[in-house]
């Protein structure tokens, strides 16, 4: 964790990506003066869980394009519906959230989703990550939506230590001084779906390497902070780990299964022949 003698360089850091993605300058208020439609950002939120962000979009501008707002959505049959968001995967499952997000947000707030975190996560279907989006990209307010990108990139620089992405936003929270929090999302997972990558990264083309944790670690041959962004063959990869515990078995091996002469003759076992009744 950095220290308070040695303070992040979250500067610099947003400086090299905002200029190595041609995103002009983050200190301009961009996202206060064009935010988004709120209530497409939190539909399409939902729709992002656990898919790929070109999936994402591509049934965004289906579902959109057929039911704009809450008021069309809430009406909405699941059959029509579900194969809008099919790319998306579980799309039965999103389906019945947005429909029922839909309906609530109709019924509570005309329609409207509410700049307000707590508000915002009472709703069907709305979690932290969901709500943040809706104030960043929604309404311009400050709020730190960390998806896997935001989770897996602040844990490489070394700026947090943690396990799952509502960790890296609680820790974000305690680190991470207010301004920074609105350009953050945009230039991490810029970053994580182009060179930052879970797999593979691309640490030679990286602008930040030299201020991360991980890129110094890997330049200088020690292992990075997390073990499994250590090289293939280093033996500290998932990998590795997974494949010593295959090589040392709890307990005796299991003996064969031959209940059976079938099954028995299948592994290469031969029934001692039957002796013939003859004369004694």
């Amino acid at each position: 964790m950095p220290s308070s003698r040695s303070p992040f360089p979250w500067v610099e850091i947003l400086d090299r990506l905002s200029s190595f993605y041609g995103t002009g300058d983050w200190r301009t208020p961009y996202l206060r003066e064009h935010a988004e439609n709120p209530f497409q950002v939190l539909i399409g939120t939902i729709l992002s869980q656990r898919t790929r962000d070109e999936n994402t979009d591509r049934a965004s501008a289906l579902l959109f394009a057929r039911f704009p707002d809450a008021r069309s959505l809430a009406a909405a049959p699941l059959p029509e519906v579900e194969p809008l968001i099919r790319a998306t995967g579980f799309y039965r499952v999103k389906a019945r959230a947005i429909v029922a997000c839909a309906a609530t947000l109709l019924d509570r707030f005309g329609g409207v989703p509410p700049p307000s975190f707590e508000t915002l996560t009472s709703l069907p279907g709305v979690g932290p990550k969901t709500a943040n989006c809706v104030l960043v990209f929604g309404y311009g307010i400050p709020a730190i939506p960390v998806d896997t990108h935001v989770h897996r990139i602040a844990n490489r620089l070394g700026v947090v230590r943690t396990r799952r992405p509502d960790e890296t936003e609680r820790a974000l929270r305690e680190v991470l001084p207010d301004r920074f929090w609105i350009p953050l999302n945009p230039l991490l997972v810029q970053h994580g779906q182009n060179v930052c990558r879970p797999i593979g990264p691309r640490c030679g083309a990286c602008p930040i390497a030299a201020l991360c944790a991980t890129g110094r670690a890997l330049r200088a041959g020690r292992p990075p902070p997390r073990p499994e962004d250590a090289p293939p063959g280093s033996g500290a990869t998932p990998r590795a780990r997974r494949a010593s515990v295959r090589r040392s078995p709890r307990g005796p091996p299991r003996r064969p299964r031959t209940s059976s002469p079938r099954r028995a003759n299948r592994r290469g076992t031969r029934r001692p022949p039957r002796r013939r009744a003859g004369p004694s």
